[in-house]
């Protein structure tokens, strides 16, 4: 106890303080040999907790699923002006601060792909997502933020 108070004379951040970043990490690359992109969603536990609460989603063994029915919520990835493409797998991994969920969608050609990664906007007004997508031998880097629509990755 006094080292807990201690802590928080001293400005130091006790065991339960929020992170100061609001940010994720997508990577997409896209599989020729199998026509799949494969994207992976990394997010801090405690944010991605925390959206699942607010949609009252975060108790029980549904949490994986309720984690990857807020992925496919929150990330639009569609080639040209074409439906949204349908997620085929989804898995969780989780470590000690973050999460990872991995995600597998069909596309024959990722030419003209749109994304729009929406994660945490609701929740953090200073939110930053960062999306990473290595497609045909280059990798291209988006940014969105709060009010961002959907963004082409260049060709």
């Amino acid at each position: 106890m006094v080292i807990l108070l201690l802590l928080a004379l001293l400005g130091a951040p006790g065991p339960l303080a929020a992170h100061p970043l609001h940010t994720t990490l997508t990577t997409i690359g896209w599989r020729p040999k199998t026509g799949t992109l494969q994207v992976a969603v990394r997010m801090f536990t405690q944010d991605l907790s925390a959206a699942l609460a607010r949609r009252g989603l975060a108790a029980g063994g549904a949490r994986d699923s309720a984690a990857c029915g807020y992925v496919r919520a929150a990330l639009t990835l569609r080639v040209t002006a074409g439906a949204p493409l349908a997620v085929s797998s989804c898995t969780i991994e989780r470590s000690v601060d973050v999460t990872w969920i991995r995600l597998e969608a069909a596309a024959t050609d990722p030419a003209g792909l749109l994304v729009l990664s929406a994660f945490l906007f609701e929740l953090f007004d200073d939110q930053i997502n960062i999306v990473q997508a290595s497609l045909g031998g280059r990798v291209e880097t988006l940014l969105f933020t709060r009010g961002d629509g959907l963004k082409r990755i260049p060709p």
